[in-house]
This record gives C-alpha cells, structure tokens and sequence, in this order.
C-alpha cells in the first residue's frame, strides 16, 4: 500500500483564488476547504444580491439561479473528490432551478406577496387555501430539493480517498515515498 502525506488546509484566500479560477471546470477533485470557503463567499453574495429584488419574485428567483452557477463548478469537483457522482449536484442544482421557478412563476406566491404588504392576516389566510394545488406542488418540489440537497452536502462532508480515484489525483494527499 502506498504511503500519503497530507498537504495543509487552505487558507480562504487561497481557496477563493483556486475555486474562482476553476469556476467552470467540472472535471478533477477539490478539497473540502476550497468548496466551504468558496461556498461562504457565494452565499453572503447571494444574500445582498438577493436584498435588491425582493420584491420581484421572477428577477430574485433569476439571479438566485445565476449566484448558483457560481458553486455548481466546485460542489461536483467535490463530490467527485469523495468518489461519488456528480449526477447527485446536478439534481440538487436542477431541482433548486425548478424551485426558483415555480415559485417565481406562482400566481398563488405573488398573491401572497402582495397581501403580506397589507398585512391583512386573513386576506393571506385565504390566498393560501384557495391556492392548495399550486402550493402542495411546490411544497413537493421543495421537498426533494432539500432531501438530494442534504445527501449533497453529507458528500462534500465526507474525507477523500488519499490515493487517486476515477475523477483524478487526491488535491489533499501526495505520495510520501
């Protein structure tokens, strides 16, 4: 059996320079510092991003897709580090699209949006239960992308296999020999 040594961490500078390099690269391995730092950075912008559009749930729910795209690259070198498939990120990923959509797109969500305004509870009260088909269908979308969503993130948890795997040489380990 061949002997690895691990290289140190990165550091969130070196990691954000390394994933923002690679960002639309989809093959190889990547190691769990440079997906959490990145992925650190991709949230905080998603979050002021999303502070501007509130109030348009179509041109949110567009840029909350594009801020995505900006973590696909590195969440499937992740995965991949781990041996697993990257079919698992682009479910999750096409799932949270739908999502975004159905939601953006759901006349049921702009009545709501517009009546939480008002502030009239039983206004919104009575949006939601005339809207029950809309509503369980994207409760059912929601659902899934948070169940493949979660199986994603245990993935990118998980510690690589120090040798080389299907996807390429381990980021994390060299040969100590």
């Amino acid at each position: 059996m061949e002997n690895f040594k691990q290289i140190p961490t990165l550091g969130f500078s070196e990691a954000c320079k390394l994933a923002s390099s690679r960002i639309t690269d989809f093959k190889g391995r990547s190691r769990r510092s440079e997906l959490w730092w990145w992925m650190l950075v991709v949230m905080v912008a998603n979050m002021v991003i999303g502070m501007f559009f509130t109030a348009n749930l179509l041109l949110s729910a567009i840029v909350a897709i594009i801020v995505m795209f900006f973590g696909l690259a590195v969440t499937v070198r992740r995965v991949q580090d781990t041996g697993k498939s990257a079919m698992w990120v682009y479910a999750s990923y096409g799932l949270g699209i739908v999502n975004q959509l159905l939601t953006a797109f759901s006349p049921a969500m702009q009545e709501v949006m517009d009546l939480a305004q008002s502030g009239d509870l039983e206004a919104i009260t009575g949006a939601l239960e005339n809207n029950m088909g809309d509503l369980a269908m994207m409760s059912t979308v929601g659902t899934l992308w948070s169940i493949v969503s979660l199986v994603v993130i245990v993935f990118c948890l998980l510690d690589s296999n120090p040798g080389p795997n299907k996807y390429g040489d381990s980021p994390k380990y060299v040969s100590a020999a």
